[in-house]
């Protein structure tokens, strides 16, 4: 072996050097230069978005942590009976007749459906929603809603009751709208900075988290029957102003109780829909529709329009088809022809979580 000459030793040692060297460059540079799974774009008001993979984590200790927060987060806001506007300092107990007639002025109409007419109102200068029947045909499915708004006043993910007077109701008031103008929100001066998939996502689950929670409310299991389409499904829903989606509409809301043998028809007329599970289309083909032949379905078929309304939240942005493939198995379980093999809004919003861990860890 022939001895090492001076330049020999000399590359030797240079090369742990620029190693090193290469290595404190790196790490010193902008971070939006450095190799990732996305390339996000700077967010003032989520802040930068994280990169890299999240330790693994117990998702039922998570969830029960998570889950006892939000409830005296929720639960410490306003005692039972009583809402607080983000306008207002102090709780108020729900408004009665007495303080509709007198203190509420009515201002001009924002939308219509088939159960209510939705007005934009002030009560003590603070902006609410008006809501009146609009014919005594609904009034049952009216004042169906009133009621489970009012037992669902213990979670962030429905509106805000805001006082009753027999076909009158008083709610929260979100300047954005329904989801279903979700799009044009995205895509406006005032949001776009916030056009990522990060947003989107936390949208999506705040969507499937409101789902979960009707099928585990305190007032039971119960099936969002008003969403034969896309667009109608996403019209139940309002956006808050940290881009959230919450329920709305509560009119149709119907109980399913397994053990009772308890089951749900949303509806007396024959559904015609590519959106909806298929037990919800009559099944006897040539043949004409009768109600009282219907087989009736449970809280799965929820399950199944999910993939559809979370596509459609994810949108078009960088990085939508990377979280698309990590919830492309799941998704496909939701389709599952057979409602009993499809996961519940419980079991998807674990995945769900776990994916969100791993993308964007905190």
């Amino acid at each position: 072996m022939h001895p090492l000459s001076v330049r020999d030793v000399a590359s030797l040692l240079m090369i742990p050097v620029l190693f090193y060297l290469f290595l404190w460059l790196w790490l010193n540079s902008d971070p939006d230069l450095q190799p990732g799974l996305f390339d996000f774009e700077e967010d003032d008001t989520l802040g930068r978005e994280s990169q890299g993979k999240a330790k693994d984590s117990n998702p039922d200790v998570e969830e029960v942590a998570e889950g006892e927060f939000d409830l005296l987060r929720e639960r410490g806001l306003c005692p039972p009976e009583s809402f607080r506007l983000a306008t207002m300092e102090t709780c108020m107990p729900w408004l009665g007749c007495k303080e509709i007639s007198k203190e509420v002025t009515v201002h001009y109409m924002l939308g219509q459906g088939a159960v209510k007419q939705v007005y934009k109102a002030t009560w003590r200068g603070h902006t609410v929603a008006y809501s009146n029947l609009t014919q005594q045909t609904f009034l049952q499915d009216f004042l169906h809603g009133v009621e489970m708004l009012r037992n669902m006043q213990q979670t962030s993910h429905a509106v805000q009751l805001v006082g009753s007077c027999h076909t009158t109701l008083l709610t929260e008031y979100y300047r954005l709208g329904s989801a279903e103008n979700i799009e044009t929100i995205l895509e406006s001066e005032e949001f776009s900075k916030f056009n990522n998939i990060r947003t989107r996502f936390n949208i999506a689950l705040s969507y499937l988290e409101a789902i979960n929670f009707l099928h585990n409310s305190p007032v039971g299991t119960r099936v969002m029957c008003d969403s034969n389409d896309l667009f109608k499904t996403l019209s139940q829903f309002l956006i808050t102003e940290d881009l959230k989606l919450v329920l709305n509409d509560l009119d149709a809301l119907p109980e399913v109780i397994p053990e009772a043998q308890l089951f749900v028809k949303c509806g007396t007329r024959e559904i015609v829909s590519d959106f909806v599970a298929p037990e919800q289309l009559w099944p006897f083909e040539n043949e004409p529709f009768e109600d009282s032949r219907m087989p009736s379905y449970d809280e799965k078929t929820d399950v199944w329009k999910i993939p559809t309304v979370v596509d459609y939240l994810l949108g078009n942005v960088n990085g939508s088809d990377v979280v698309r493939l990590h919830l492309f198995k799941v998704h496909q379980q939701c389709q599952n022809m057979d409602p009993k093999q499809r996961p519940s809004a419980k079991v998807l919003l674990g995945e769900y979580k776990r994916v969100r861990n791993m993308l964007f860890p905190q």
